[in-house]
């Protein structure tokens, strides 16, 4: 089960970071940040999970090896 925990985290957080231009965006254009707004909630809510499954969570100070150890498939 690790295996996905490691990856919905990397997942959460890669729909994050994609949030936030997309709300630059919207911001720019004068319209509402919506699909942002979409997009930064399922991102929090799948690092949540995968956080809440993980037994002990997941520190700042693991992430990169987490993501690498998901594009490599170790």
């Amino acid at each position: 089960m690790a295996e996905y925990t490691d990856l919905i985290a990397v997942l959460g957080v890669f729909v994050l970071f994609l949030a936030f231009p997309a709300a630059v965006g919207a911001f720019s254009r004068g319209d509402p940040p919506r699909a942002a707004m979409l997009a930064i909630f399922g991102g929090g809510a799948m690092f949540v999970y995968a956080n809440s499954k993980r037994p002990g969570g997941y520190s700042i100070a693991e992430m990169p090896q987490v993501l690498l150890n998901v594009l490599t498939g170790v």
